[in-house]
């Protein structure tokens, strides 16, 4: 074998490993990402109180491509390669065809992932932010409770909004306010 022969070879091998571990990345991060996902909406915002939803169905919808995409590349390029096993088999080597297929679904893979992450990532910073802001601005609002008692006095109660919960057990008016 020429050194020449030997770089080919070389050069072959190094895209072979390059193309396989493009695959299992891509895979492996669309995957992790949906699941990710999925956990921020269970766990961080609640689907009910997200705001933004379009671009999270966007990020999926991305993800999902990849992974569809990423297992076609795979079913064409076993089939490319038990084709040209057989060509060679039969040494017609120069009807050997290469699919171009391959790389355009490998581009789209290559478009479609980051552009998902992007969403994904923009999804959960806005509603990060969306829970943040609506925490800063209902904390520290003043707090007014105007209660009716038994005997039809008004009763007034103010104070300051920190955590709120209430339950009007004897099922008077009460008007509560928050400036």
């Amino acid at each position: 074998m020429t050194e020449k022969e030997q770089y080919i070879k070389d050069l072959f091998e190094d895209l072979k490993y390059s193309l396989s571990k493009f695959d299992s990345q891509s895979l492996a991060i669309s995957s992790g990402a949906i699941g990710l996902s999925l956990t921020f909406i269970k766990e961080i915002v609640p689907f009910e109180e997200s705001k933004y939803i379009l671009l999270f169905y966007f990020s999926l919808g991305l993800f999902i491509l990849t992974l569809t995409l990423g297992f076609i590349a795979h079913y064409l390029s076993l089939n490319q390669i038990s084709k040209s096993i057989k060509k060679v088999e039969e040494n017609k080597v120069s009807e050997i065809k290469i699919d171009n297929l391959i790389p355009k679904i490998n581009l789209t893979i290559a478009i479609s992932l980051p552009l998902g992450i992007l969403f994904l990532v923009l999804y959960c910073v806005l509603n990060i932010e969306n829970v943040i802001g609506h925490k800063k601005t209902d904390l520290n609002k003043k707090m007014i409770i105007e209660k009716e008692s038994k005997n039809g006095e008004k009763i007034f109660t103010e104070g300051s909004l920190e955590e709120f919960r209430y339950n009007d057990t004897l099922n008077k008016k009460t008007t509560i306010k928050i400036k």
